[in-house]
């Protein structure tokens, strides 16, 4: 779910695990399965890089490369997809991200179309949001990278044009931006994903790479230092107030929900060395599950326990 009460912080890694030297985080991972491999058939991905749980434990996946949605269960099962590349109804020009967090709706951000696709739960078509001419000039996206749901019911859209947070109403008028050049600290140079919590709105900030958090109004409260997360990407929630951090590197940091960094997990079955481009996650019911671009490929881990 986009909407939770704590974060996964997934990032590209430059560096191998020797670049940090966190304690050993009191936080294990079983793995268990992966799903999908490359291809353009049920159940095959191509360089996708958006993942989503609905309240269900069904997956949503942005199969970028194959400019389509699909949807799987929680045993690992291809129920539907729809796409194919376009810019008609149900078509999509470089899908990056997904938002099923509600229940009912999942949200696509349809980036290469410069706009926001909205499905139900069943892949079934319902509405498409562009900017508008009658938007004032200085509140229309274009390039969406993501798109979330804040508890009231506002879309949040992340621009990737114009480098910003636009926040809608839920009639899909807009209301404000945030995160544009002029917002000093807060500015952002190249956000990639965005989660929203009950209390913030956490971006990832790829260029000048760090995590800048918000309040659920737009307002500026802090950024990681610079360097910390090398090429923040996707972000999901964990149990029991605590973030975690993966890389393309295969590294994983977890953090608390303010930020201070705790240290590594321990992950049994699997090493972190076989990731090859993560950059998605989702966690639903002590499961975890990571997209990995590059393998095309959903890896699920089972979060066993807090002990040593």
């Amino acid at each position: 779910m986009k909407s939770v009460f704590f974060l996964i912080f997934l990032w590209a890694a430059n560096g191998s695990a020797g670049d940090y030297s966190a304690p050993q985080a009191r936080i294990r991972f079983t793995y268990l399965a992966s799903w999908g491999e490359a291809g353009s058939g049920p159940g095959q991905f191509k360089a996708p890089e958006g993942l989503d749980v609905d309240p269900s434990g069904n997956l949503y996946v942005a199969d970028t490369g194959n400019n389509r949605i699909q949807k799987w269960d929680a045993a690992g099962n291809c129920l539907a997809s729809v796409g194919g590349f376009g810019w008609d109804r149900e078509q999509f020009d470089r899908p990056v991200a997904v938002c099923a967090g509600n229940g009912l709706d999942v949200f696509v951000a349809d980036y290469g179309n410069g706009r926001i696709e909205r499905y139900d739960k069943d892949l079934h078509f319902l509405a498409s949001l562009t900017s508008s001419d009658s938007w004032p000039l200085a509140l229309r996206f274009g390039f969406p990278r993501d798109v979330g749901l804040s508890d009231q019911g506002e879309l949040l859209c992340l621009d990737g044009e114009n480098r910003r947070v636009l926040k809608l109403d839920i009639l899909g008028s807009p209301l404000r931006s945030f995160g544009d050049f002029d917002s000093g600290e807060g500015s952002l140079s190249d956000p990639f994903r965005m989660l929203i919590t009950r209390n913030s709105i956490w971006i990832s900030d790829r260029d000048d790479p760090s995590i800048v958090l918000y309040d659920t109004h737009g307002n500026f409260l802090r950024r990681t230092v610079a360097g910390s997360v090398p090429e923040p990407a996707g972000m999901t929630g964990l149990e029991d107030e605590l973030v975690l951090a993966v890389g393309r590197s295969g590294e994983w940091l977890v953090f608390s929900e303010n930020g201070g960094m705790i240290g590594r997990p321990k992950l049994e079955g699997f090493l972190y060395s076989q990731f090859r481009e993560p950059v998605d996650a989702a966690f639903w019911k002590g499961r975890l599950y990571i997209l990995d671009r590059m393998s095309c490929s959903i890896m699920l881990f089972q979060m066993t326990h807090r002990g040593e």
